[in-house]
């Protein structure tokens, strides 16, 4: 073969494959993963719904988990939830079974309903759930024992009602919660024991507090401090 035919086919053949080899040009990769964004849109008692906004992803099915941190208790929990983003890559999403007056901080990732790979999860926003619109406090602690402590408090918005109080406590990091019912005297006031502490251990303390029949709770009261005796 002539050098010079032979060096015009090897060029031609190279300018058809390319790179690749194949004769045909490679398509992009596909998108799986996004940078997803997320914001309140409505603030009620016991649901927040929000915005999850993925940019690239239109009208396309996806998977996504929202990571919920109730911020009172320090507790986390992971939804799954599956929706289609509109037009403009984005969706509205309603979270249930939140608590009334409690601080909730959001996040989400989200997946194409086809693959396996979820993104990055987004910046948490938070939320404040409604709640009653009543005062309370921890008046004192007293009663200390190795494994309990008696809880004064005062509401002058529930004076003579029968209440519920939801008492928070904890020793470090995790508060864990015990139910009370009783009813205030004139003056607003009443205690419980809270029992089932460890002995000379630090505790923080709070509570919240509802009409005894009514759904929605106060929002917590101010924290206080209280050491249980030795053995």
């Amino acid at each position: 073969m002539n050098k010079h035919l032979a060096f015009v086919l090897a060029v031609s053949l190279f300018t058809t494959l390319g790179w690749s080899g194949s004769a045909y040009p490679t398509a992009a990769a596909e998108t799986t993963t996004c940078e997803p964004t997320v914001t309140t849109k409505e603030v009620k008692e016991t649901w927040v719904k929000l915005k999850i906004s993925c940019a690239g992803f239109t009208k396309t099915k996806v998977t996504m988990k929202v990571l919920v941190t109730n911020k009172d208790t320090g507790k986390d929990s992971t939804k799954t939830v599956k929706a289609t983003l509109g037009k403009t890559g984005s969706v509205t999403i309603k979270m249930s079974g939140l608590d009334s007056t409690t601080e909730y901080g959001f996040k989400v990732k989200v997946k194409k309903a086809s693959v396996s790979k979820y993104s990055a999860y987004s910046t948490s926003v938070d939320a404040t759930t409604k709640g009653a619109d009543y005062d309370v406090k921890i008046d004192k602690i007293n009663g200390v024992t190795e494994d309990s402590v008696k809880i004064h408090i005062q509401s002058d918005d529930l004076e003579s009602e029968r209440v519920n109080v939801l008492a928070a406590y904890k020793k470090k990091t995790d508060w864990n919660t015990k139910s009370f019912t009783l009813t205030l005297d004139g003056d607003g006031e009443g205690s419980f024991t809270l029992d089932g502490l460890k002995s000379g251990t630090e505790y923080s303390f709070k509570v919240k507090i509802r009409e005894d029949g009514e759904s929605s709770y106060s929002k917590y009261s101010e924290i206080k401090n209280e050491t249980t005796d030795e053995n």
